[in-house]
């Protein structure tokens, strides 16, 4: 799937969710029950909730990067 940066931060803007897959870990990012929200699967010690779409994508690392850093690395597996 050719689904760019842009593109998560329009979908999560309008409060869909995604799924995807870094260095073989399967994760979660979206707008679930009005909260923007991000973890990693089987790791509820992963949760981060932000106030919005910035907030949110500002917190959230990955080996300590922010997702636009390792956007090329990052494979989409569902779109809600």
């Amino acid at each position: 799937m050719d689904y760019d940066y842009e593109e998560l931060i329009e979908d999560l803007t309008r409060g869909r969710e995604i799924e995807f897959i870094y260095n073989n870990e399967h994760y979660y990012i979206g707008c679930g029950t009005g909260k923007f929200m991000f973890w990693k699967f089987h790791d509820s010690t992963s949760e981060i909730i932000g106030e919005n779409v910035e907030d949110l994508l500002q917190k959230v690392k990955l080996d300590g990067k922010p997702i636009m850093d390792v956007w090329g690395l990052i494979k989409i597996d569902t779109v809600f």
